[in-house]
Formats: C-alpha cells, sequence, structure tokens
C-alpha cells in the first residue's frame, strides 16, 4: 500500500475543534453516555442490567462477532439478511480497509461517487487503483447520471463505490436508483460497495431499502455505531453480505487487521440496538435533525442573497454554498477560517475536504452538521448571520 494522503476533514475539525464554541462541522449524532441509555430505554432496569460488565470474557470474542450483536444488526434489515451476513469490525473506517484490502489490486478499477467521504477513494487510491469520480449534479438535487455511469465502465472495472445516505450532501439513492446501478453492476459482474453509516436517519420518517437487500449478491455494504445512534466512542462497525465467497476474503483480511472487536463495545452496541433502546435513539436524532432543518432553511431564507443550499433528505450533514456578495462563490476555507476568528463557528470546507485533486469544483461548499443540538445550531447560525450581515456592510 503507498503512502496515504493527508486526511483534511479529519484533520481540519481535529485541528479546530478546540477553538470553536459552536461545532458544526462534523457529521456523528451527539454522544451518549452509559447513563443516557439506561434513561431513554423503555425497560432501565433490564438495559442496566445488560451493562453490568464484571463477568464480561476478557478474552478474544470470534472473528465474526457476536451472535447476539449480528442477530441485532440483521433486524435493521430486511429478512433476507441473516446474522450470518456480518462481519464486525473496529468502526466504519476499518470496514471500509477491509473490504477495500480484501478486494482490490493495483491496476483495479474503481467508480465512486464524487463527493463522497474522502476515505472511500483515498484508500482505493493508496492501493494503486485507478480512482473514476462519478458526479452528483448540484443543479439537479445531487442526483447521479445513470448514462454516465455507463459510460465509465472500463473492462478493468472492479467495483462501483457509492455512499448513501450522501456525506456531505444528505442526498439519497431510491430505489428505482439502487436498481438501476445494480442491474448496469451485474450485467459486468462489478462489486458495489457502499458506505451506509448514515442509515436509517431519513427525514421523511421512512426506511429506504439497503442496497444488501436486492437480489444481486455481490453487493457490500458498512456501516457503524457512530452517525445514527450516537456511539462513536464505541468503536463498532459492520460489514454486511451475502456472498459466502466475498464474506471469507472478508473474514480472513480481518485476522490480520484486528482479529475481533472489542467484547465491552460489543456488549454496549447489542445493547443500544434492543427494541429497549433502538427506536428512542432514532427518534432523538431525527427529532434533531428535523428542528436543525428547519432552523437551517430559515437561515438559508434569510440570507438568500450569500448562501444557497439543497434540503438534505437523510443523514448528518448538509452541504451549504456561501457566495460574496457579488455572486461570486468565496474562499470557503478563508471564509471558515474568518468565521471560526471572528465568531467560534466552526464549519467544514469542501474544497479541502472533499474535493480531493480539483478542489474548485466545490468551491464556496462548506459541511454543516444537522444532528447536533438544536441549541448549539440555533447560536451557531446567529453567529453565521451576524457573520454575513458584517461581510455585507464592508462590501458597500
Amino acid at each position: 500500500m503507498a503512502s496515504l494522503v493527508e486526511f483534511h476533514l479529519a484533520n481540519w475539525i481535529h485541528g479546530n475543534s478546540e477553538h470553536a464554541k459552536y461545532n458544526i462541522a462534523g457529521s456523528a449524532a451527539p454522544s451518549l453516555t452509559l447513563r443516557e441509555l439506561v434513561s431513554i430505554s423503555n425497560n432501565p432496569s433490564e438495559t442496566e442490567a445488560a451493562l453490568q460488565f464484571d463477568e464480561v470474557f476478557l478474552g478474544l470474542g470470534p472473528n465474526k462477532g457476536t451472535l447476539e450483536l449480528r442477530t441485532k444488526l440483521a433486524a435493521l434489515y430486511n429478512e433476507k439478511i441473516l446474522p450470518d451476513s456480518f462481519l464486525t469490525a473496529p468502526g466504519t473506517t476499518c470496514a471500509n480497509m477491509i473490504v477495500f484490502q480484501s478486494l482490490l489490486r493495483p491496476s483495479d478499477h474503481v467508480i465512486s461517487t464524487y463527493p463522497t467521504y474522502t476515505q472511500l477513494s483515498s484508500l482505493s487510491k493508496s492501493i494503486g487503483c485507478d480512482v473514476s469520480p462519478w458526479r452528483l449534479d448540484p443543479s439537479n438535487e445531487w442526483r447521479p447520471d445513470m448514462d454516465e455511469l455507463r459510460a465509465l465502465i472500463k473492462p478493468s472495472t472492479k467495483m462501483i463505490m457509492l455512499n448513501n445516505p450522501n456525506n456531505p450532501t444528505g442526498s439519497v439513492l431510491d430505489v428505482q436508483a439502487q436498481l438501476e446501478i445494480l442491474e448496469i453492476a451485474q450485467q459486468h459482474s462489478i462489486i458495489v460497495v457502499v458506505d451506509e453509516i448514515f442509515r436509517p436517519l431519513y427525514h421523511d420518517g421512512t426506511t429506504i431499502t439497503s442496497f444488501v437487500e436486492h437480489e444481486y449478491t455481490k453487493v457490500i455494504t458498512t456501516s457503524s455505531m457512530s452517525k445514527a445512534w450516537g456511539m462513536s466512542g464505541v468503536r463498532i462497525g459492520w460489514i454486511a453480505c451475502r456472498d459466502k465467497e466475498l464474506m471469507d476474503l472478508m473474514s480472513n483480511t480481518k485476522q490480520y487487521i484486528s482479529q475481533a472487536t472489542s467484547n465491552i463495545d460489543e456488549a454496549i452496541a447489542t445493547e443500544c440496538l434492543s427494541l429497549r433502546c433502538r427506536p428512542a435513539i432514532l427518534k432523538r436524532h431525527l427529532d434533531y435533525a428535523q428542528q436543525n432543518l428547519n432552523l437551517l432553511e430559515a437561515f438559508v431564507k434569510k440570507n438568500s442573497d450569500m448562501c444557497t443550499w439543497t434540503r438534505p433528505a437523510a443523514g448528518g450533514t448538509a452541504f451549504v454554498k456561501y457566495y460574496t456578495i457579488n455572486g461570486d462563490a468565496v474562499d470557503d476555507v478563508q471564509f471558515c477560517k474568518d468565521l471560526l476568528k471572528e465568531h467560534g463557528v466552526l464549519l467544514s470546507p469542501g474544497s479541502i475536504s472533499f474535493g480531493e485533486e480539483t478542489p474548485a469544483n466545490w468551491q464556496g461548499y462548506t459541511r454543516m452538521h444537522i444532528t447536533v443540538s438544536p441549541e448549539t445550531m440555533q447560536k451557531a447560525l446567529a453567529q453565521i448571520s451576524t457573520f454575513l450581515g458584517d461581510r455585507r456592510k464592508t462590501a458597500q
């Protein structure tokens, strides 16, 4: 594996968070404490008992993850997805690494939606793959063009790599789009890998089919406890796949990378995903998102001369574009630096966080976190409005 390029998004957030009064640069739902997990449960005494770790075995757990956890994971999908369809990993970041290290080789061609979480394309490039961006269209609610996907396919195409719901745009590939992508993939025997870490944060309250639930089996999805469930510190992610040959390859790779995940973390994740806790946690974070989206919509309307957006359909982020008073896209990096310095608000600049080799594509864009507490969002937006107002005055 070649040297990895700088992970600009993570380094930006980690390097600037301590200076922020209002941090809306991230994407994960606010973290729960164990005490909060007990209080949110519909049976606190049973949840408290499940979180007693005095008798937890501290040896090496099973490679695929405990049956209890994999059974809870299967309940997040339809009846086709059985506990044997899962392999746990230390977070989605490690799950993605296991997938790529297992299946990709130098000179393989990969098609990746763009923009996307940059770990996906960067890891593929570090292996030596030829990565072609499949661009989402900001003028068409961030939808991709299927004809463009067909045109991107080469004889060497090994994988189509997706992020659904998308980070940073919050757009969703619906069932019709999924079926069309899978039909194209099946025609060429291409593996489809989908980072679904923001599933099931769908803002209209519905749940869209996972890619792994369709008939085509050369599909791998990854996810974790971080974004929807408020458990970033519980380093449990997972891989879902119904193809035994692919699963065996990935299970072997996991033996090299981590062998197993933490027994205590798996126990916490199992309780979090139980029917005692899961509905209340999801409701809390969907409520946060709905309130914040309404606040953000009012903010964009108020400042429509200096920003635009497409309202996200799902996930924990929105991609908002800012303009100068003359109508030009702002230098988003400088914009974010000035906003942090003058008003203590941290956003993620789109051009370096999601732009890869072509930052001009996302100049002016910033990623804004929509599952923070609504109080934080309201205060942050007030500060950004003041910041934009000052820029209007300066331009006069």
